[in-house]
Protein backbone atom coordinates (compact mmCIF):
# COMPACT_ATOMS: atom_id res chain seq x y z
CA UNK A 1 0.00 0.00 0.00
CA UNK A 2 1.40 3.68 -0.82
CA UNK A 3 1.51 6.05 1.86
CA UNK A 4 1.28 9.91 1.65
CA UNK A 5 4.97 9.94 1.85
CA UNK A 6 5.35 8.30 -1.91
CA UNK A 7 3.61 11.69 -3.73
CA UNK A 8 5.65 14.52 -1.56
CA UNK A 9 8.99 15.65 -3.01
CA UNK A 10 11.57 14.85 -0.52
CA UNK A 11 12.04 18.52 0.97
CA UNK A 12 8.21 18.34 1.48
CA UNK A 13 8.50 14.94 3.06
CA UNK A 14 8.90 16.19 6.73
CA UNK A 15 6.11 18.67 6.94
CA UNK A 16 3.88 16.64 9.24
CA UNK A 17 6.92 18.22 11.54
CA UNK A 18 5.63 21.18 11.33
CA UNK A 19 2.04 20.06 11.88
CA UNK A 20 3.25 18.55 14.85
CA UNK A 21 5.10 21.79 16.25
CA UNK A 22 2.02 23.84 16.35
CA UNK A 23 -0.01 21.42 17.49
CA UNK A 24 2.15 20.99 20.38
CA UNK A 25 2.30 24.78 20.76
CA UNK A 26 6.30 24.82 20.40
CA UNK A 27 6.71 26.91 17.16
CA UNK A 28 8.17 30.03 19.19
CA UNK A 29 10.14 27.70 21.71
CA UNK A 30 12.00 25.61 18.87
CA UNK A 31 12.38 28.86 16.82
CA UNK A 32 13.98 30.87 20.08
CA UNK A 33 17.08 28.51 19.53
CA UNK A 34 20.33 29.22 18.65
CA UNK A 35 20.32 26.17 16.53
CA UNK A 36 16.54 25.89 15.61
CA UNK A 37 17.39 25.20 11.49
CA UNK A 38 19.82 22.45 11.79
CA UNK A 39 17.11 20.83 15.06
CA UNK A 40 14.24 21.21 12.58
CA UNK A 41 15.98 20.48 9.83
CA UNK A 42 17.29 16.71 11.41
CA UNK A 43 13.73 16.48 13.13
CA UNK A 44 12.29 16.54 9.11
CA UNK A 45 14.10 14.08 8.18
CA UNK A 46 12.77 11.77 10.96
CA UNK A 47 9.65 12.08 10.31
CA UNK A 48 10.03 11.64 6.44
CA UNK A 49 11.23 8.23 7.03
CA UNK A 50 8.66 7.19 9.87
CA UNK A 51 6.73 5.77 7.45
CA UNK A 52 3.51 6.22 9.82
CA UNK A 53 2.43 9.35 7.61
CA UNK A 54 -1.06 8.13 7.91
CA UNK A 55 -1.29 7.11 11.66
CA UNK A 56 0.39 10.76 12.41
CA UNK A 57 -2.41 12.20 10.41
CA UNK A 58 -4.96 10.23 12.21
CA UNK A 59 -3.78 11.20 15.61
CA UNK A 60 -3.22 14.78 14.30
CA UNK A 61 -6.69 15.38 13.73
CA UNK A 62 -8.38 13.16 17.08
CA UNK A 63 -6.23 15.48 19.10
CA UNK A 64 -6.62 19.17 19.21
CA UNK A 65 -4.83 20.20 22.52
CA UNK A 66 -2.35 17.76 22.95
CA UNK A 67 0.14 17.46 26.20
CA UNK A 68 2.97 15.85 23.98
CA UNK A 69 3.76 14.03 20.81
CA UNK A 70 2.20 10.30 20.61
CA UNK A 71 4.55 7.46 21.51
CA UNK A 72 5.23 6.50 17.96
CA UNK A 73 6.22 9.99 16.99
CA UNK A 74 10.30 9.19 15.84
CA UNK A 75 10.32 13.54 17.30
CA UNK A 76 8.82 12.51 20.86
CA UNK A 77 11.68 12.75 22.59
CA UNK A 78 12.63 15.77 21.23
CA UNK A 79 9.00 17.29 22.06
CA UNK A 80 9.86 16.50 25.66
CA UNK A 81 12.93 17.76 25.66
CA UNK A 82 11.83 21.14 24.21
CA UNK A 83 8.35 20.96 26.48
CA UNK A 84 11.00 20.50 29.43
CA UNK A 85 13.20 23.65 28.46
CA UNK A 86 9.73 26.20 27.68
CA UNK A 87 8.57 25.04 30.74
CA UNK A 88 12.25 26.13 32.85
CA UNK A 89 12.55 29.20 30.74
CA UNK A 90 8.94 30.65 31.82
CA UNK A 91 9.62 29.50 35.43
CA UNK A 92 12.61 31.35 35.22
CA UNK A 93 10.83 34.21 33.64
CA UNK A 94 8.32 34.28 36.56
CA UNK A 95 10.81 34.12 39.38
Amino acid sequence: MLSFRHFFPAPEKGWLFNVMVDKLGMRAGLESRSSSEAVAKRAQARCADCGREDTCQVWLSENDTPDEAPYFCKNHDLFERLKHDIEVEAALQTA
